[in-house]
């Protein structure tokens, strides 16, 4: 059995886990998992052999919704991923639900589909150019884990949300990207997975989640 052992969120990082989220996060590798702990999250999971298979945190309860995939890296110290808060996920707008909280007008979608990877490319920059030609990589050749069910917050009047709807009555794929709510905002005691949406990408018919 093989102890591994590290921190959510690095030290330096300006962001921290939500109070309302220190309870939900778990560390999984297949059939292992175990709860972090504390604003840095915090974690120490065993596992059989030297525990080198992909690792991902889950919502809500060991086998929930993933929201951050990586490998561990070759090293017996403890390790830091360097998450921020930020989801990734490409799928199908199965919901929309309209509402009025917190003197807000907000639609939510629930989204199905797949875990983007960490190093995903919104689009590409200056540097990434300068590398190689870019494209897209075909989704048979990404590492996700599929399939589940998201909850993405948008204000009713955002482009966002139009754009969300759009999807969903044109049945097109979409990719979501957004960061966990704040505590501050009571975000949670409207939905238990508050994603608050950065952007939308639409994806053209036959191309799917990435």
């Amino acid at each position: 059995m093989t102890s591994i052992a590290g921190y959510l969120v690095a030290e330096e990082s300006p962001w921290r886990i939500p109070d309302y989220a220190q309870d939900m996060l778990w560390m999984q590798q297949n059939a292992h998992a175990a709860r972090t702990a504390g604003e840095r999250g915090q974690f120490l999971l065993d596992v059989p052999g030297e525990g080198k298979d992909t690792m991902f945190v889950a919502w809500g309860t060991a086998g929930g919704p993933p929201l951050t995939i990586w490998h561990k890296p070759d090293t017996e110290a403890p390790f830091v991923v360097g998450w921020q808060g930020c989801v990734g996920v490409g799928g199908f707008v199965e919901r929309l639900h309209v509402l009025e909280a917190h003197d807000l007008e907000l639609v939510i979608a629930e989204i199905e589909g797949c875990l983007l990877p960490a190093n995903y490319r919104r689009l590409p920059t200056l540097v990434q150019m300068q590398q190689q030609p870019f494209r897209r990589i075909a989704e048979e050749e990404q590492e996700s884990v599929c399939s589940y069910t998201y909850t993405f917050l948008a204000m009713a009047d955002s482009v966002c949300a139009e754009y969300l709807h759009h999807a969903m009555v044109s049945e097109l794929a979409v990719n979501c990207f957004a960061t966990l709510g704040p505590h501050d905002g009571h975000w949670h005691e409207i939905v238990g997975l508050p994603l608050l949406i950065d952007s939308v990408s639409l994806l053209a018919p036959g191309v799917h989640g990435g």
